[in-house]
């Protein structure tokens, strides 16, 4: 077995660390750039409840408005189409719960939220 000579291997670590260090250092700067963040509209059916539910969640890549507005279902996706050409939005959210609204109304808005590219979820 052959022993490494360690005095060898610290003299050429110490040369490879002396050229680095007399490399002439860059000085040129990154622009500075601000990150954009997304701006999201969710538009609830509750005025209370689901607004104050979405203001919890603290999120740092992102902006979100949360508005209530007690409104049915297909009301809600056309008070949501209007605030959503108020101001620039990356997405616009609808949520709403069918509860005794008839099938043909629920269905209705939810066709309506896809035609004008709102999200929704139907649970």
């Amino acid at each position: 077995m052959r022993m490494k000579n360690k005095a060898a291997e610290q003299e050429k670590d110490r040369i490879a660390h002396r050229e680095r260090i007399r490399q002439t250092p860059s000085l040129n700067r990154n622009k500075p750039s601000i990150p954009i963040k997304k701006r999201i509209l969710i538009v609830c059916e509750g005025e209370n409840t689901e607004p104050s539910y979405f203001k919890q969640f603290r999120l740092t890549t992102a902006t979100i408005r949360t508005v209530g507005e007690g409104y049915n279902t297909e009301r809600l996706v056309e008070r949501a189409q209007g605030l959503s050409k108020e101001a620039r939005y990356d997405q616009v959210w609808c949520v709403f719960d069918k509860d005794d609204f008839p099938e043909q109304t629920f269905n209705g808005a939810i066709e309506m939220a896809k035609k004008n590219k709102i999200q929704g979820r139907k649970e």
